[in-house]
C-alpha cells in the first residue's frame, strides 16, 4: 500500500507493483477536481484507492457518516479503514461497523495499535508490545470481517530497531505474525523524519523474515521502486543477497533466508 499523492511518473512505471494508494485526510485540502481526476487516474492504472481511518472517524464522530460514505462511494472508494482511536467501539459495534460498510459495497481493514505508547493500550513500552492484547486486537478486527488489518507503523519501526538493535522486540512481533498469520497483517513502515534508506532497512528485514510477497504499507512515493528492489534481492541494503545466493551456489533454499551482513555498516555519525 503507497500512500497518495502518488507522481505520474511513478505511476506510469511502477503501477504493477501497487495494490493500493491510501488518501490520508492531507488530500482532502485539495479541490475536488483535483481529488476526482487523481482516483480516476489510480483506477485507470488498476490500483486500488483507500480512505484512511482518520477522516472515516472524524465523519462518525461529527455525526457525517452518511454524507461521507455516499460521497466515498460516488468518489469510486473501494477500501475503508475502520478506525477505533477516538471513539473505542466496543467488540460489538465494530462487528455492526463492519458488516455495514460490507453491505455497501466496501472492502474493509483495520488497524491495531497507537502512534505513541501512552495512548496504546497493545504497548507497555515505547518498544516492547504486550502479544496477547495485540493478537487479541488483531482477532477482533478479523473476526468482524476485516479482509486485512495494519500493524500501525511507530510500533513496527520500534520492534525491529532502526538499525535492528531490538532483538526482544523482533522476537514478539513474529509471535504475534506467527499467531495470527503475517498473510493477514499489512506491515507500516513510515516516519516524517525518515530518510528512504531508514524503512528500507525495516522492509529487507520483514522479507528475510517472511520472503518477497510480505504485505508492507505506507510506502511513499520514492519509495515504491526500492521497495520492488527489496523485494527482488537486488538492493543495496542486503549487498545484492540474490547475487550472493546464485555467487554461492544456492546455498539456502531461498535467496531472502541469505545470512545478512551488519546493518550498522550504513550509520553516519549522526546516527542515522
Amino acid at each position: 500500500m503507497a500512500i497518495d499523492p502518488i507522481t505520474s511518473l511513478v505511476l506510469d512505471r511502477y503501477s504493477e507493483y501497487i495494490d493500493t494508494i491510501k488518501l490520508l485526510e492531507t488530500t482532502m485540502w485539495a479541490p475536488d477536481y483535483i481529488i476526482r481526476d487523481t482516483i480516476k487516474q489510480y483506477k485507470a492504472h488498476g490500483v486500488n484507492v483507500q480512505i484512511g481511518g482518520v477522516p472515516y472517524e472524524i465523519a462518525r464522530a461529527g455525526g457525517k457518516e452518511e454524507e461521507f460514505l455516499t460521497e466515498a462511494k460516488n468518489l469510486g472508494i473501494d477500501i475503508l479503514e475502520y478506525e477505533t482511536h477516538a471513539l473505542k467501539p466496543t467488540k460489538d459495534e465494530v462487528r455492526q461497523g463492519v458488516d455495514e460498510l460490507k453491505r455497501r459495497g466496501f472492502r474493509v481493514v483495520g488497524e491495531v495499535g497507537a502512534k505513541w505508547a501512552y495512548k496504546d493500550t497493545t504497548r507497555y513500552e515505547r518498544d516492547m508490545i504486550d502479544v496477547q492484547k495485540t493478537v487479541d486486537s488483531f482477532g477482533l478486527f478479523l473476526d468482524a470481517g476485516c479482509e486485512k488489518t495494519y500493524w500501525e507503523g511507530l510500533i513496527i519501526q520500534n520492534l525491529i530497531g532502526k538499525h535492528m538493535e531490538n532483538r526482544a522486540g523482533q522476537k514478539q512481533l513474529l509471535e504475534v505474525a506467527n499467531t495470527i498469520g503475517e498473510e493477514h497483517i499489512v506491515f507500516e513502515l513510515w516516519g516524517p523524519s525518515m530518510t528512504v534508506q531508514q524503512p528500507a532497512k525495516g522492509w529487507s528485514w520483514l522479507v528475510n523474515q517472511f520472503g518477497p510477497e510480505v504485505n508492507i504499507g505506507n510506502v511513499y512515493n520514492d519509495g515504491v521502486r526500492i521497495l520492488e528492489s527489496v523485494r527482488r534481492g537486488t538492493f543495496y541494503e542486503w549487498d545484492h543477497p540474490y547475487i550472493r545466493w546464485l555467487g554461492d551456489g544456492k546455498p539456502t533454499k531461498n535467496w531472502w533466508q541469505m545470512d545478512t551482513p551488519p546493518y550498522d555498516v550504513y550509520v553516519d555519525k549522526y546516527g542515522r
